[in-house]
């Protein structure tokens, strides 16, 4: 993961004029625990529907853009993903929304800035290979905890279960923020509640502190140079007739994880990556500019 020094810092600003930061973040979570309702508190506005039903909606990913008022040195670049852990009965079956999350990482231009890991108080350990394999933990993930609607204080329930959650998740993450997106009750539609205002200053809050001060694209040159060395010596072997070796096996570790064969996760995985390597490769996303 990236060393504090690569995070914002705001001692750097200037008191008279603050440079404006572009920030690209990723949010990822299982079907159904409210990424989209994150997304509109953040920008304070409905820009993308939210579901409350069991099945998610996300089918497509979506990139929201917009400078927040209250916030005019941030630009948000937000990508909203199809909800992983979602059964074949659900819009968008597990393995497809990896595939989905994997090529729409690779697709953003200049790379990432932050991962947001969006999950209720309960969770599935399957965001591991892609954190730590696929971003070779280079790139921070700020977990997310939806529906604290009635906690008081609000990250009460993190207070009491911080190490039960870090051990259940299997993935290293910097910080967690426990969100209320509700933001008025039926009885008094015109008053925006307490929680939701504080739940969205301290998601702002964190987003700017833990983003990394550069975005980072997917491939560290470590990686680059493996993949080219292991090209090299597949194409040797094949000159001498033996099977060639993978040339990203944390790929094929990935499939096999969400339930694949090996013979099925290797055939998937060299899909995907012929996929990654298009010069103009860019997943079919939504765009809405907030602005």
């Amino acid at each position: 993961m990236a060393s504090n020094s690569e995070y914002y810092s705001s001692d750097s600003d200037n008191d008279e004029t603050e440079k404006q930061r572009e920030l690209n973040v990723i949010i990822f979570g299982e079907s159904g625990v409210g990424k989209s309702a994150l997304i509109n508190q953040i920008f304070d506005k409905n820009v993308v529907e939210a579901s409350n039903s069991a099945v998610g909606c996300t089918i497509i990913s979506a990139k929201v853009s917009g400078t927040l008022k209250e916030y005019p040195h941030l630009k948000f670049n937000v990508y909203d993903t199809a909800g992983l852990s979602e059964s074949d009965d659900g819009n968008v079956p597990t393995a497809h929304a990896f595939v989905q999350l994997v090529k729409l990482a690779y697709s953003i231009p200049n790379g990432i800035n932050l991962l947001i890991c969006c999950a209720e108080k309960r969770f599935k350990a399957n965001y591991r290979i892609f954190i730590e394999e696929l971003c070779e933990k280079r790139m921070p993930c700020l977990l997310v905890v939806t529906k604290c609607d009635n906690d008081h204080p609000l990250n009460k329930w993190w207070n009491d279960n911080e190490d039960i959650v870090r051990e259940r998740l299997k993935f290293e993450f910097i910080d967690c923020v426990c969100v209320s997106t509700l933001k008025t009750t039926g009885r008094r539609p015109d008053d925006i509640l307490e929680d939701y205002t504080e739940s969205r200053s301290n998601l702002i809050e964190a987003i700017s502190k833990y983003s990394r001060s550069e975005p980072m694209p997917m491939d560290s040159w470590k990686r680059a140079a493996l993949s080219y060395a292991r090209s090299f010596y597949n194409m040797l072997r094949r000159l001498l007739g033996f099977e060639e070796n993978s040339i990203r096996p944390e790929l094929e570790r990935m499939f096999i994880e969400l339930g694949y064969s090996p013979e099925s996760a290797i055939s998937e995985a060299n899909k995907l990556l012929n996929d990654l390597q298009e010069p103009n490769l860019m997943v079919p996303y939504a765009v809405v500019d907030v602005n």
